[in-house]
């Protein structure tokens, strides 16, 4: 083959110089652009933050109102997680929530920062130091117990985080309990309603620390309603997020509209009308009011040495003023068949009496409306309420039926609190004696089914008073430059047929308060008091902060059985497959080089 002549090869060299160069300068625009573009997109993202959620719970995808309320931070929010440490599964997954939502409100502001701690790690005197700062917080560990290869093993968690916020915090208990047992918490199922709630508490917390003043929660008296030690349980609940306080309609001329929430807790005589239209009235401006009111004269000291006793409706006056709104509390009892127990006498061993617990069908534990259990039974779409989502049975003393009424106005009306399936209603004149106890009662003698004990309205409620002011209502309206309202503004209330629900237990002796909600004899504790603040708190929530309550994020096990039968593929696929994608990457990539570049 000839050779080239000098002129012909210098410009061969010299072409193919040229090309190559070109190529190279082209190679590195496009490193360039590329570099570009990623830094491009890293400060876009730093001032747009966005996410596609494909998972069909929605598990990735907060609250609007948790958006918003992230988003008006003005300083630093600093959160502290105890929950570290060599945790069992469930707890490492409670974890895991824990700093995946945080992750998320950091990925919307950067007014959030977070810290793990492990309180159990250092010398003994810094754990004791720890530990001793740590109960001023209230934060209790919890201890577990948990089986390993080396056999049972116990160690102390701290479920809780602390969020701080300016000069303030708020301390966050991350464990759930519900449904009327004590939960193993080691197991998977068990924690997940912890985490449900994780939303709702986190954003609960910052928003109680952003708040400038504390809402007014008061507690009426004047007619014989509950008074000191037995709203003591509440009342300190209710004193660390408002400003509480007693209200005697008798010494005052109208209700503040700047008192957010009136409780009425269990009222034993008539109101009359001058202090029902104070009530009306507040409701017309906006005022949410809780009625916690016992139709009969029924209580658990009623039957005393006789064992039995006839009740009768209370000379309340609320009935119309009830009816006007929306709903009716029936002159009756209900019994339910899930009830909880109290002590009584059931015979005589040598002069001694012998004490059994024994299930008393006037105490319904009454349970949120619409329980998963009757979703997956009936094929049903509703949601519980976040009032009553995850929430444990309510213990109730002697409660009434609610009937809802239909009206004219726009008014909402959601069942919160019902008896079982297996319920039973008794009226006037009925004897409530204990020989109920050993007359051989059955579930079959259960038979009305769910009962209302405590109903939400929401709307626009009418004036009960609209056509029958009088002149002396008229005249302190005009002494106070008030307008007389014959419908209110968008507002909210509750009614529950039990008053007792608010009453908290004493100690004999001592004297001292008990939980609310608490059942010495059994020695549990119901949701009386959770089910109460979150009443309360849906009623100031103005944002839609508690409906993260309704967020559910669902497990989805392993089919266990399948998973052991088809182990072996399983364990092929997910270790030949990538390897054969990459080699065919690899064959496809070098083939297309040679391809290009072969000439």
């Amino acid at each position: 083959m000839p050779r080239c002549t000098p002129i012909i090869c210098n410009h061969i060299h010299a072409t193919t110089n040229k090309k190559m160069r070109t190529r190279f300068l082209q190679s590195l625009f496009q490193l360039v652009l590329l570099i570009g573009i990623l830094i491009f997109i890293n400060i876009v993202a730093r001032y747009f933050y966005g996410a596609i959620d494909l998972t069909e719970d929605k598990r990735f995808t907060l609250n609007e109102a948790t958006y918003e309320l992230i988003d008006d931070l003005d300083e630093l929010v600093t959160v502290d997680i105890y929950l570290s440490g060599e945790l069992p599964p469930s707890f490492k997954r409670l974890e895991g929530a824990v700093i995946d939502l945080l992750n998320d409100f950091r990925g919307r502001t950067n007014q959030i920062a977070y810290s793990v701690k492990y309180p159990l790690e250092g010398t003994n005197e810094e754990v004791q130091a720890k530990m001793e700062l740590l109960q001023k917080d209230k934060i209790v560990p919890i201890n577990l117990t948990t089986t390993s290869k080396g056999g049972k093993e116990a160690r102390l968690v701290f479920p809780y985080v602390i969020f701080r916020y300016k000069q303030s915090q708020r301390v966050v208990n991350l464990l759930e309990g519900t449904n009327g047992y004590n939960l193993d918490f080691t197991q998977l199922e068990n924690i997940n309603p912890s985490i449900n709630m994780l939303e709702y508490k986190f954003a609960n917390a910052i928003q109680k620390l952003q708040q400038k003043s504390r809402p007014r929660v008061v507690l009426l008296t004047g007619h014989g309603e509950l008074q000191r030690p037995y709203t003591e349980s509440l009342e300190a609940a209710m004193f660390e997020y408002y400003d509480i306080a007693r209200l005697d309609l008798r010494q005052v001329t109208k209700i503040d509209t700047h008192i957010n929430v009136v409780l009425i807790p269990k009222p034993l005589g008539p109101f009359g009308d001058k202090q029902l239209f104070l009530l009306d009235q507040y409701v017309m401006n906006g005022g949410k009011i809780i009625w916690m009111v016992d139709a009969l004269n029924m209580e658990s000291d009623s039957m005393g040495a006789t064992g039995q006793f006839a009740p009768q409706e209370r000379p309340l006056d609320l009935q119309n003023i009830l009816f006007n709104y929306g709903v009716r509390i029936n002159p009756n009892l209900v019994l339910d068949w899930e009830s909880s127990s109290i002590p009584f006498v059931v015979g005589n061993n040598g002069g001694q009496p012998q004490i059994e617990l024994r299930k008393w069908f006037y105490h319904p534990k009454v349970y949120p409306y619409h329980t998963p259990l009757e979703a997956q039974e009936t094929g049903a779409n509703t949601i519980q309420h976040p009032i009553v989502r995850n929430l444990d049975f309510v213990d109730t003393r002697y409660p009434s039926s609610i009937d809802t009424l239909r009206t004219d106005a726009n008014i909402k009306k959601t069942p919160l609190l019902r008896s079982s399936k297996y319920s039973k209603v008794q009226y006037p004149p009925v004897q409530v004696s204990t020989g109920i106890i050993d007359a051989g009662v059955g579930q079959d003698a259960f038979t009305k089914e769910n009962q209302n004990i405590a109903v939400l309205l929401e709307g626009e409620f009418p004036s009960y008073f609209k056509g029958r002011v009088t002149p002396e209502m008229q005249a302190s309206l005009q002494q106070m430059g008030q307008p007389f309202l014959e419908e209110s503004r968008a507002t909210k209330m509750i009614v529950i047929s039990d008053g007792d629900i608010a009453k908290n237990g004493v100690e004999r002796g001592s004297g001292k308060p008990l939980p609310l909600g608490m059942n010495q004899f059994e020695r549990y504790t119901y949701g009386n008091k959770d089910f109460l603040m979150n009443c309360i708190e849906y009623m100031l929530d103005n944002r839609g902060i508690i409906a993260a309550r309704n967020k559910e994020v669902k497990l989805r096990p392993l089919d266990q059985e399948r998973a052991f039968q088809e182990e072996t593929k399983w364990q092929i696929i997910n270790m030949v497959l990538p390897l054969l994608v990459l080699g065919l990457f690899g064959f496809g990539y070098t083939a297309w080089r040679r391809k290009r570049f072969g000439s």
